[in-house]
């Protein structure tokens, strides 16, 4: 649905949401002319179109399922999207030491988070990929996952479409992660759940990303025990964490991968966010109130 343009300072504004990647994307843009600002949202919501056919593991006819299914094949060709995701995934996995691993798919599938839609041997990791160019090999059949990535690459994507059709100014949100282009800032505030949430101001920003992972509201009984969809690759064990995390970066790409970084490894990562100049907050329940911890870059 687009709401209708209105006249601002920096000329023409316009909204819409639509849902992609099993999220909400909210665009609402800016433009010189009524025109442009409509022409702009159209664009940037192609763009997203296309990252979600390349990238959606949910979806039977999605790039990323075909490399899935055929991950016994020597070689695979891939698109620009795909290989600029992954080859960022795989650094973040060398960085992370294993923290961040897009191989997890397996696993999700193991336990009932992922849909049955390619073999793997249990066992895999990142380190049995290999990517070379616009082209993939897999030393043994594996499930990649771009669950903890692929939403932060569409923001950033969409940001791009607008910049390049003379958007003045442009917020993207999807599903929390969000990235701002133009003079203005934003303020980006954090619900926290339970009966006596509250509105937690986090950060302003100006051309920059914020991505938000939230796990109190996701748990779910998996072998008996409540659980999240947050797999620690080290141990491949579910994280049974109910903490709130929220990572400013220059991208929504990196921003949107960190938030699992931080989850599970908290204080320590704070190497990490130094070296893509980024930074965390990390909101936990203690004694039924809220408690905020910020990790500086």
């Amino acid at each position: 649905m687009t709401a209708p343009c209105h006249a601002v300072d920096a000329g023409f504004r316009a909204r819409r949401a639509e849902v992609w990647l099993g999220t909400l994307v909210d665009i609402t843009t800016s433009a010189r002319t009524e025109r442009a600002a409509l022409d702009n949202l159209r664009t940037a919501f192609a763009t997203i179109a296309v990252v979600h056919r390349s990238l959606s593991g949910h979806s039977r006819s999605s790039e990323l399922t075909r490399v899935n299914r055929n991950a016994a094949r020597a070689t695979q060709s891939i698109s620009s999207d795909f290989r600029d995701v992954l080859e960022c995934a795989l650094e973040l996995a060398a960085q992370s030491n294993g923290a961040f691993d897009p191989t997890i798919g397996g696993d999700l599938v193991a336990l009932g988070l992922l849909p049955t839609l390619a073999e793997h041997e249990r066992g895999a990791t990142w380190r049995d990929v290999d990517l070379d160019g616009n082209a993939v090999r897999f030393r043994r059949p594996l499930i990649l996952d771009f669950d903890g990535i692929a939403k932060g690459y569409a923001v950033d994507r969409a940001i791009a479409a607008l910049r390049s059709g003379g958007a003045t100014q442009s917020m993207v949100n999807a599903g929390g992660d969000l990235r701002v282009h133009g003079p203005e800032s934003e303020t980006v505030s954090l619900r926290t759940g339970g009966a006596q949430g509250v509105l937690l101001p986090l950060v302003s920003i100006a051309d920059g990303a914020v991505a938000t992972s939230a796990y109190l509201g996701r748990r779910r009984r998996v072998r008996g025990r409540l659980a999240t969809p947050l797999i620690d690759p080290r141990n491949r064990l579910p994280s049974m964490s109910t903490r709130t995390i929220s990572v400013a970066a220059p991208t929504c790409m990196i921003a949107d991968a960190l938030t699992k970084v931080v989850a599970l490894d908290g204080d320590r990562s704070a190497r990490l966010l130094n070296r893509y100049g980024a930074s965390a907050t990390i909101v936990s329940p203690a004694s039924g109130r809220w408690r905020s911890t910020r990790l500086p870059r």
